[in-house]
């Protein structure tokens, strides 16, 4: 799964998502649908799942390709829940799981001598709280919601994250779990890409064409058989 030895010295950046990447979905799941219901069930002294009904359903009216859907202080207001989003972390701190994985193969790629960064769809105060115990390994973190107003990670937010960085797409390594923002987009623009599949389920959930094959791996020890071995 090497990159060619020419290929390999022209890359100088290596980015990565974060929620299902670098760390596991539980935290922000915690705090949309467990913090915010439980907050506005004690408020309008509703049970839980009355309250859960309701929060879900305000967000699905919304919807994802709205920019409010990424905002917590928007939801915060809209609910008139005087809680800090803060406060509201510190809660489900403790579902923070950065993948065992993860750091050993960072460290590696920092002492090789490639720039590390974040390129993920989540607004930068979940990154931010999410990747403490690793911040240190990234020189940049860049957030389609918050950083660019996007919505999602177009392959326009990976052409504005090269211009910022002021390297060229082929000197750009891209890893992501979702097919379509982490693989697809970033290739559109000439930036290599691989798919994280940490289920090993992706043929079942996307059409994997066999020249991409070699560009799909199962966990973080995959790139080192690209950068390292």
């Amino acid at each position: 799964m090497q990159l060619r030895t020419q290929t390999r010295k022209a890359i100088k950046i290596v980015s990565f998502d974060v929620d299902g990447t670098l760390v596991s979905q539980g935290f922000a799941d915690c705090v949309w649908l467990r913090g915010i219901p439980e907050a506005y069930a004690e408020k309008e002294g509703l049970d839980f799942e009355q309250a859960f009904e309701f929060v879900t359903s305000e967000y699905e009216k919304i919807g994802e390709n709205r920019i409010e859907w990424y905002k917590i202080d928007y939801w915060l207001r809209k609910f008139g829940l005087e809680l800090p989003y803060e406060k509201l972390f510190k809660k489900y701190e403790g579902e923070i799981r950065i993948y065992d994985d993860v750091e050993s193969v960072l460290e590696v790629l920092k002492e090789e001598g490639y720039e590390l960064v974040i390129s993920s769809n989540a607004a930068t105060e979940f990154i931010d709280f999410q990747i403490r115990a690793i911040r240190k390994f990234f020189s940049h973190v860049f957030s389609a919601t918050s950083d660019f107003g996007e919505v999602k990670k177009s392959n326009g937010f990976y052409a504005r994250i090269c211009e910022i960085l002021d390297v060229k797409p082929q000197a750009v390594v891209h890893t992501g779990d979702h097919w379509v923002f982490d693989f697809i987009n970033p290739r559109k623009i000439g930036i290599t890409a691989y798919y994280l599949d940490r289920n090993r389920s992706g043929s079942e959930k996307v059409k994997v064409k066999k020249e991409e094959d070699e560009f799909v791996i199962s966990d973080f020890n995959g790139l080192l058989d690209v950068f390292v071995r």
